[in-house]
């Protein structure tokens, strides 16, 4: 029986070229009981009437057009209009397997206490497909082991988990997750402008706590369209500044939740680990040469907060490179760092 209805929101701008692909995903799964609620972001394309066409076509479709206030404004508005009992973020240039639904469900109807699932993902280059796995196993947390094993991961990586530092970033996002809608709306929006890319993450430790009953189901069921491998269209020239402004906030959350010294520990870990988005993010920068860039890696290596987190952090689990990263980034080795970043960078578009 389709009796569990889910709500699925698409926050939208400016991605017209593939918006059919993703609105079709989601209105064509295999589970009908679903409402689309589009949330036309004030897209200055033909995106507004991409959406108005159809939900002319099918009375599952919903639409919010509104001024352009970024994807957490986006999500506010789309989240106002749920009327479902679980609902699903779904950026409007990517897409989602025709199962997902279905198969989430199924895990809901054989354990209705869940309030979250999440699922791999694989990230779609111009050029090719990368698997992306947020664990190594499909897995049921429940009580302090759903805290541990996944809203502190939010914070950062700890212990075992330094296997993969890959994996920071791969728990934060809103999408890849089927959330309860109470534990949704427990949920607090951040812009960002002013946090960077990780206002997720912070939507998530507020939507996700004491969020006791959380599966993985590692199964890539969501498509995440990456940009070409052009670093300097994607240069954030405001960066360190709005990181900053991000690690306070997580730091205040800390103490305004009175979580203990592991999510210091985890958050500590997250900024010793912040030197390869900053780095990454730096190459992309069209006013700097080589010396410029080196120079503003070696200014935050010399930062306080970042060396007193890097000096704290434990390298004996990760892997051999990552190690000699790490030990360099100790050292404030800027050109070391610089060279190793390269590399990496390298590497990732192989």
């Amino acid at each position: 029986m389709n009796e569990i209805k889910i709500s699925v929101i698409i926050p939208i701008y400016k991605v017209e070229k593939y918006l059919r692909q993703c609105i079709e995903s989601v209105l064509n799964q295999t589970y009908r009981n679903i409402e689309v609620i589009l949330v036309d972001d004030g897209s200055p394309d033909r995106c507004p009437d991409i959406c108005d066409g159809y939900a002319k076509e099918d009375n599952r479709v919903k639409v919010i057009h509104k001024c352009n206030g970024g994807v957490s404004s986006a999500r506010r508005s789309g989240m106002a209009s749920v009327t479902g009992a679980y609902v699903m973020f779904v950026d409007g240039d990517d897409w989602i397997e025709l199962s997902t639904i279905d198969i989430c469900v199924d895990v809901i109807r054989k354990a209705p206490e869940v309030g979250c699932i999440l699922f791999s993902y694989i990230k779609e280059y111009p050029d090719r497909s990368v698997l992306s796995h947020i664990m190594d196993h499909a897995v049921y947390f429940k009580d302090e082991e759903a805290e541990y094993k996944v809203y502190r991961r939010l914070y950062g990586l700890s212990e075992q988990e330094l296997d993969h530092p890959e994996r920071m970033e791969n728990i934060v996002s809103c999408i890849m997750k089927l959330y309860r809608v109470d534990y949704a709306r427990q949920g607090k929006y951040f812009d960002t402008k002013l946090v960077g890319s990780c206002e997720d993450g912070l939507f998530n430790m507020y939507a996700l706590y004491n969020c006791d009953n959380i599966v993985y189901i590692d199964m890539p069921l969501y498509h995440y369209r990456k940009a070409g491998s052009s670093l300097t269209s994607s240069f954030r020239p405001q960066l360190i500044q709005q990181w900053k402004r991000l690690f306070s906030i997580m730091e205040h959350i800390i103490h305004e939740k009175k979580l203990g010294q592991a999510y210091k520990e985890a958050l500590s870990n997250r900024i010793a680990l912040s030197i390869t988005a900053i780095g990454w993010n730096e190459l992309g920068n069209p006013e700097h040469g080589t010396l410029g860039h080196i120079k503003v890696i070696r200014d935050y290596l010399k930062q306080r907060k970042y060396h007193n987190a890097v000096k704290n952090i434990k390298i004996g689990r990760m892997p051999f490179a990552w190690k000699i990263f790490m030990i360099c980034c100790k050292l404030k080795c800027a050109v070391a760092v610089y060279a190793v970043i390269v590399a990496f960078d390298r590497i990732n578009k192989r």
